[in-house]
């Protein structure tokens, strides 16, 4: 069934579609990850690659939402809700591919206090990603219940897990961050300024995640 077919059903079951695929992307951030830390610059390369086709999959679905989401068809949500969260979605991807392209320049020194703690701050961001991609889940039994009861009022308490958990990752990339810039003299500029962007590009996921979800948030008060 194509994405037209399924628009004709729903949009919120096109954008499950979609965000497989995201999934596919962000799977693979733990593995990426390890590869870049244990120094293995070709399994780095070959995972890249992973998240860069799965990226290339997500914008052909992305395309195929918008060419199949003409004014004409009836919609339970205006269409400028859809359009902004199929961006924000595309931009979890987009930025996991970001990632892969950072840990691909070069593979650098990774101080002991920070191999202790990124884990956590890993699992923190996936976090965000998996509960807002339960929200997607959510939106077609949402829509069937007219966006309002017990259905609601699930989504909104997914929606405020997503919020916390996106707060957890500001606090560790926060935390991670001081410790680079605390080790700067045992880094060289280069390293430290790629372990700075890499930090950032891994909390911009959660950031992303966060922001399609709060665009579900906005539809539902509406």
């Amino acid at each position: 069934m194509g994405i037209f077919d399924l628009f004709r059903k729903s949009p919120f079951i096109a954008l499950r579609e979609m965000m497989k695929e995201v999934l596919e992307c962000t799977s693979r951030i733990p593995q990426l990850y390890k590869a870049f830390m244990d120094g293995d610059e070709k399994e780095v390369e070959r995972i890249a690659k992973e998240i860069s086709d799965h990226e290339f999959q997500t914008d052909n679905i992305k395309n195929s939402i918008r060419q199949s989401l003409p004014n004409s068809i009836f919609m339970p949500v205006a269409r400028g809700d859809v359009l902004q969260i199929i961006t924000s979605m595309d931009a979890i991807a987009d930025k996991t591919e970001d990632l892969g392209v950072l840990m691909s320049f070069k593979i650098i020194k990774v101080p002991d206090e920070l191999k202790d703690k990124i884990d956590e701050f890993i699992k923190a961001v996936l976090d965000v990603v998996e509960l807002s991609s339960n929200v997607i889940d959510e939106l077609e039994a949402l829509r069937e219940a007219g966006f309002a009861g017990p259905e609601a009022k699930t989504v909104i308490d997914l929606l405020d897990k997503v919020n916390e958990s996106e707060h957890k990752t500001d606090v560790l990339q926060y935390n991670l961050t001081k410790i680079v810039i605390n080790r700067s003299g045992e880094l060289d500029c280069a390293s430290l300024m790629l372990w700075m962007k890499i930090l950032e590009t891994t909390g911009d996921i959660a950031n992303a995640a966060e922001k399609m979800a709060n665009r579900i948030r906005l539809i539902i008060s509406q």
